[in-house]
């Protein structure tokens, strides 16, 4: 993507800000009754409803280069895999959980697993839980955004990207990453609003062009079919052990702010998929190009001067935000979690420090994997393949009196979900799988393996499985 001098002053002044916040803003605000540990990790649990809306409104906008990807290729059934799904379980999440995990003050997942299960059970669900917080997959996609503005390597764009990302974070913990996000949310919505508005004036209203698209692109199920739709119902349910979520609730000011968060940040994620879902379509409609450059391609073809640079910054909003908040999820998990139960180190460092070390080692191990795997979709699904399953259910039964599992069960089953889902992903990659059985995802396997297991330790332990609320 070509960028005029003043794209380049749009997005240097983008930069500017973001330190400006991490360097200038956030170390003159000082904590009120909170320890080092919360003030560090979770903002001193004051976190207002416009900033929980808009910190976890952004963070879950990472893969937006996957989004114009998915549009491209499908349509407009789109929607009803990467939007609805999610919806639905972000509701049903605010009221069944959110308060929850603001009422009982732990500040990790693997902490409340461990006041549940005991402490082994935190060790394994930290060692999970860093499958899917290492942000190797948000690394890469900044990287390669940086990569076609730049024209640097890749290994030189993912270490810049990197150090840029958790500068602030290093200094600042958590409320940098907050009020970064909230810049972050504004332009998202800019950019995208932007890059709309263009292309009405340049095609016409999204009834012409929707008129252009090709008939499978407008249809449901379309190209994907039910079974694929089906799909991301299920892809969904890894919001129930989404750190993010976890630590904006923890973080928030109250029970109701993180119930009513993430009622309004749904509301947000629609209007936002409108636009970008629009665009796309715009792009399938008028401008020929590769899927996976359809956001790129379509700003290349549209904006004038400057204006390019505003939607370049708001795909680095959606990137940076998911990638600095994961960072930090990774380091709160590798230093609060892992290391300060070290007995060299326990005590001997605060948790501000272990996380700081944290924050080094799992950035260096984020681009190391980005290396190794260079493929952000391929990255993600893997990750998520394992972990996912892992948590979900002894995490959400754990909510529950009924349906909580036995204390010495957890670990297994947290081991033999994950192997489960470990052995069916190299059994697919050594193509020793019969027949069609290649088309069923590992995380499938693992989630049916967790669930049979559940019910069987469930029944032993309480007679009976009986509907329970929570």
């Amino acid at each position: 993507m070509h960028l005029s001098v003043e794209d380049w002053v749009v997005v240097g002044g983008y930069g500017l800000l973001l330190l400006l916040i991490g360097f200038g803003i956030v170390p003159r605000i000082r904590g009120e009754r909170a320890s080092e540990a919360e003030e560090y990790l979770l903002a001193g649990r004051r976190l207002t409803l416009p900033l929980f809306v808009a910190t976890l409104v952004a963070t879950w906008y990472g893969a937006i280069i996957g989004v114009g990807e998915f549009v491209h290729r499908y349509g407009v059934v789109a929607w009803l895999c990467v939007g609805v799904p999610y919806y639905l379980v972000a509701f049903v999440f605010a009221f069944a959980i959110a308060g929850r995990i603001r009422a009982s003050q732990t500040l990790t997942i693997p902490q409340q697993m461990c006041l549940l299960y005991g402490q082994q059970a935190g060790r394994i669900a930290a060692l999970v839980m860093l499958l899917i917080t290492i942000p190797a997959s948000y690394l890469l996609m900044l990287a390669t955004l940086l990569q076609a503005i730049t024209g640097w390597s890749l290994e030189i764009a993912l270490v810049v990207g990197a150090l840029f990302s958790v500068a602030y974070l290093y200094t600042g913990g958590f409320r940098a990453d907050v009020l970064t996000n909230a810049l972050q949310f504004v332009l998202m919505y800019a950019g995208f609003a932007v890059l709309l508005g263009f292309c009405v004036q340049r095609w016409g209203s999204p009834l012409q062009m929707w008129q252009a698209l090709p008939p499978a692109h407008r249809s449901v199920p379309g190209l994907l079919g039910w079974s694929g739709i089906a799909v991301w119902f299920l892809i969904a349910l890894q919001t129930f052990v989404d750190p993010s979520f976890y630590q904006r609730c923890a973080a928030a000011r109250s029970v109701r702010t993180a119930r009513m968060g993430i009622a309004i940040s749904v509301l947000f994620w629609l209007l936002f998929d409108a636009i970008s879902i629009t665009t796309a379509l715009y792009a399938r409609a008028f401008v020929p190009t590769e899927p996976l450059n359809t956001y790129p391609a379509l700003a290349e073809a549209v904006l004038p001067v400057g204006w390019k640079g505003v939607f370049v910054v708001a795909l680095f909003a959606a990137v940076m935000s998911t990638l600095e908040s994961y960072a930090f999820l990774s380091a709160a998990t590798v230093g609060h979690d892992l290391l300060s139960e070290i007995p060299g180190l326990k005590g001997r460092y605060s948790v501000r420090r272990l996380t700081q070390i944290g924050l080094l080692l799992t950035m260096g191990m984020g681009i190391g994997m980005a290396g190794l795997i260079p493929s952000a979709v391929e990255l993600i699904v893997r990750t998520a393949s394992l972990a996912v399953p892992a948590l979900l259910f002894p995490f959400v039964f754990g909510y529950t009196q009924r349906f909580r599992l036995p204390k010495n069960r957890v670990a297994p089953l947290m081991g033999l979900t994950t192997l489960s889902a470990a052995v069916w992903m190299l059994l697919g990659e050594l193509r020793l799988l019969p027949g069609t059985w290649h088309v069923v995802q590992p995380a499938f396997v693992g989630l049916v393996v967790g669930l049979g297991i559940s019910l069987l330790w469930m029944r032993r332990n309480h007679g009976t499985v009986a509907v329970d609320g929570f």
